[in-house]
């Protein structure tokens, strides 16, 4: 376990070696066990049930890329996942990212770490290389940052943003706002949440064992948009905003968990950086 800190913003990272996470869906490079901020477990342990294989037994700020050449591949022959490695093909079936798959090299990883940041790389022979370093830029914020460099890799990649605000329901004290005027799909007709203006709210709490989704959440005529939004729980902020754009972002939610996954594209030579700022109101 890696613990950075600054002030009162602290978080603790697997190192990804140490096989807390065993699945084939999420970058396993930096995943957080808890983010803390002025007392409060913002981001934690969401899931009731643990498996280190579980597809989603991940906490806060996680990210999952496209499974790069999937579709060319046969049965028993080779794809890749940043972040994880190079995985198996095991049938005709289409790619499911919550079916776990066979490893066949996770690549060389290294991991070096100081008080306020950590850094994670992550080479894949032949393929690919990532780093992702997350540093804490303040005692209110913190950045990740991410470089990957190939030869004619690319496709899209997502945060899937588990916060838990210290394990508060999914309720109407949950708010999420965007810096435009968005709409979507709904997976379903749902008497629980809808959109606004500005974004999304509850108008009750969500029950256990219940979910609602959005796809394709994008600025009102148009595609794509601003990657900048805000998640609120009573006086609780976090803002999140990136140098990329967004090309689309999904919402769902469970009773314990509300969450937007914002997509943006990356190629063979890409950097990009996305920040979070936690504050009162």
């Amino acid at each position: 376990m890696i613990t950075l800190v600054n002030g009162s913003c602290r978080l603790e990272l697997f190192e990804g070696r140490d096989d807390f996470y065993q699945g084939t869906r999420f970058d396993r490079s930096g995943l957080p066990d808890s983010v803390q901020w002025e007392g409060v477990e913002m981001a934690g342990r969401w899931f009731e049930r643990y498996d280190p294989f579980l597809h989603d037994a991940v906490c806060g700020p996680a990210e999952e890329f496209d499974a790069l050449g999937f579709g060319d591949a046969a049965p028993g022959q080779a794809f890749i996942k940043p972040g994880v490695g190079l995985l198996r093909r095991p049938d005709e079936a289409p790619y499911d990212r919550f079916r776990l798959y066979e490893i066949i090299e996770p690549g060389s990883w290294e991991v070096e770490s100081g008080r306020a940041y950590a850094t994670f790389r992550q080479t894949l022979k032949g393929a690919y290389e990532y780093t992702k370093q997350i540093v804490l830029t303040g005692p209110d914020s913190f950045e990740i940052r991410h470089s990957f460099a190939s030869e004619g890799l690319g496709g899209q990649v997502y945060n899937h943003n588990f916060w838990t605000f210290s394990r508060y329901v999914s309720g109407p004290s949950r708010t999420i706002d965007f810096a435009f005027r968005p709409e979507g799909d709904w997976r379903s007709a749902y008497d629980s949440v809808g959109l606004t203006a500005s974004g999304i709210r509850f108008c009750r709490e969500l029950q256990k064992g219940e979910s609602v989704y959005m796809g394709n959440i994008h600025s009102a005529g148009a595609q794509g948009s601003p990657y900048a939004m805000t998640l609120g729980e009573g006086d609780l902020r976090i803002e999140i905003n990136a140098d990329v754009p967004a090309l689309r972002t999904v919402f769902w939610a469970n009773h314990r968990v509300a969450c937007l996954e914002p997509y943006n594209s990356f190629g063979p030579l890409a950097r990009w950086t996305i920040r979070y700022r936690f504050s009162k109101i």
